[in-house]
């Protein structure tokens, strides 16, 4: 009989993104509309709700994921522009505005820090690319379940 990994919690404070979306590329950019998604296992993401504003938008929403104590694991985190009237290859109008993954702490430990964006710039050179824009500012904890 295979013995189940002991679980622990993850506990995420996604409290903003900083200077992120080409801050300059529309004066009424306070009217824009950004929505987080976050998750460390596929299946079991956490969707914000909608933050209003340029090139800060505040969510300082908090939630939490089981995960094994053994594993190592990743919080994933995309950040994307809603109802973009400015993308219309966007059928959608849902545009990703960057995104990052994240080492988890070791158990029982806690960690506050400021992450990097990274979005698809498409650069005919190559066929491909990304572009370093932006930040979010997190905060996680881990424990014993």
């Amino acid at each position: 009989m295979v013995e189940e990994e002991p679980r622990a919690y993850l506990s995420v404070r996604l409290i903003l993104a900083r200077d992120i979306d080409g801050a300059t590329m529309n004066l009424n950019g306070y009217r824009r509309r950004y929505q987080a998604i976050l998750w460390v296992c596929p299946g079991d993401e956490y969707i914000t709700d909608i933050a209003f504003g340029l090139p800060n938008p505040c969510w300082n929403c908090t939630s939490q994921f089981s995960i094994g104590i053994y594993e190592p694991y990743f919080l994933h985190v995309e950040v994307y522009r809603i109802g973009s009237k400015l993308d219309p290859g966007t059928s959608n109008g849902i545009v990703l505005v960057g995104k990052t993954r994240i080492p988890v702490p070791k158990l029982d430990h806690k960690i506050c820090g400021s992450y990097v964006l990274v979005r698809p710039n498409y650069d005919a050179a190559s066929g491909s690319g990304c572009i370093a824009e932006g930040q979010v500012v997190i905060g996680m904890e881990t424990g014993r379940l």
